[in-house]
């Protein structure tokens, strides 16, 4: 068994029978069982995306059925959960939007308590400029109303699509988490697009989540001096991560997780860019 723990991400939305991927979700969990069966990965990320119930569970009880230790990730801005500035960028009436937040943060609570999940990544959420005084007080209340320990607070990129992100440094995220949220998600290209858009010393930047409880760390790569997270392969001839940097990161808190996060096919994806962490975490043996 290697000395790291890796996962893989899939969202829950393309595992159910009626998804845009009817055909997969047989597929893609064989795959994530057999890496997993295979010593290759140890956990896998499930994103909760908000389901018609009858829909959701018949998702999660495939998670279930696959037997594979999980980390779940909140909703986020892109699911019609924005914790920070709910209304921001969305045109539905502020009831329907407050209903859509509650049953979409249900579900990830039942999500995580029927996989004993341990972790619940939570994205702060998005903004409207000017609006950062009133987005910090708007994410205290939602921490007031959706509390729980597992809450595992990640940071996010400067901008992205143009909008101001909330929670981007080791410092911001503290701030933001109060005595309330006690994990901390390290996505090492987030940090990359943050440092290059202010810009900001990735290696100081990254030194400073050595101050918080990290509990898990999101993977990809990004483009050279990019501000814009992709989520490349690792490998990805115009990459341009510090990879020198984050596996001496890594190396340093090998029982901290580590889940690769991709938009591409997950099947194949996955299973090749598995085999190039197993490489890089290699090469980078002595650093």
């Amino acid at each position: 068994m290697a000395d790291y723990n890796l996962g893989c991400t899939v969202q829950l939305d393309e595992l159910h029978t009626s998804s845009a991927q009817a055909s997969r979700p047989s597929e893609t969990l064989a795959l994530l069982t057999k890496l997993y069966d295979e010593g290759n990965i140890r956990h896998i990320q499930i994103q909760a995306v908000p389901l018609p119930q009858p829909l959701f569970q018949e998702a999660l009880d495939r998670v279930v059925a696959a037997g594979i230790p999980s980390v779940v990730h909140a909703p986020h801005h892109s699911h019609g959960v924005n914790p920070c500035a709910p209304t921001a960028y969305d045109d539905r009436p502020a009831a329907e939007i407050k209903e859509h937040i509650e049953v979409a943060m249900s579900q990830t609570f039942e999500a995580a308590d029927t996989l004993g999940a341990e972790t619940i990544v939570l994205h702060a959420g998005r903004y409207e400029p000017g609006g950062r005084s009133a987005a910090v007080e708007e994410f205290s209340r939602f921490l007031d109303t959706y509390t729980d320990p597992r809450l595992t607070l990640e940071n996010l990129p400067s901008v992205y699509a143009g909008h101001p992100l909330l929670g981007t440094t080791a410092e911001e995220l503290a701030a933001l988490a109060g005595g309330t949220i006690t994990q901390f998600c390290l996505d090492f290209p987030h940090l990359a697009c943050t440092v290059n858009h202010r810009p900001l010393s990735f290696l100081d930047e990254l030194g400073r989540f050595e101050r918080l409880n990290v509990t898990l760390h999101h993977l990809s790569n990004l483009r050279r001096g990019s501000i814009h997270d992709e989520h490349l392969e690792l490998d990805h001839p115009d990459g341009g991560l510090d990879l020198a940097a984050v596996f001496a990161r890594l190396r340093r808190h090998p029982a901290v997780p580590v889940t690769l996060e991709y938009k591409q096919d997950i099947p194949e994806i996955y299973t090749r860019q598995a085999r190039v962490f197993t490489g890089l975490w290699e090469d980078h043996a002595g650093e």
